[in-house]
C-alpha cells in the first residue's frame, strides 16, 4: 500500500481547519462540524482530478491497524461509457481479496 495520513495528521489538520473556520472566517465552531467531507481522486500524473467521491462509511480493520472511509463508484455508468472497464475493475477487486485474505491469514496467525 502506498503511505498515507495517520489518524494523528488527519487529527492536526481538523483542528487547524476549526480554527480556521472559528477564527479566520468568523463562523460559530458547531457549524464546523455540519461541513461536508469528501474524497478528490486525482490523476498521479498530472495532478488534475477525475473523481469526486462521496463518503459513505468509515470502517477499521478488525485488527485496528487501518481506518477506511469507503466511497462507491457508479461503476455501471463506467462500463456503459467505456465495457473495458469491466475486466479491470474485475481484475482489481479480484486482487484485492487475494490481498486481503492474505493479510488476514497473517493476522490471524499472530
Amino acid at each position: 500500500m502506498d503511505i498515507t495520513l495517520t489518524t494523528g495528521q488527519i487529527a492536526n489538520c481538523w483542528n487547524d481547519f476549526e480554527k480556521i473556520t472559528t477564527a479566520d472566517l468568523k463562523q460559530n465552531s458547531k457549524d464546523f462540524y455540519n461541513i461536508p467531507v469528501s474524497v478528490i481522486v486525482k490523476r498521479k500524473s498530472n495532478k488534475q482530478p477525475v473523481d469526486h467521491l462521496s463518503i459513505e462509511n468509515i470502517a477499521m480493520s478488525r485488527d485496528g491497524r487501518e481506518i477506511w472511509f469507503e466511497c462507491y463508484v457508479n461503476d455501471e455508468q463506467m462500463v456503459a461509457k467505456e465495457p473495458k472497464v469491466k475486466e479491470h475493475l474485475d481484475n482489481a477487486e479480484e486482487k484485492y481479496i487475494n490481498l486481503s485474505g492474505k493479510l488476514n491469514e497473517k493476522i490471524n496467525k499472530n
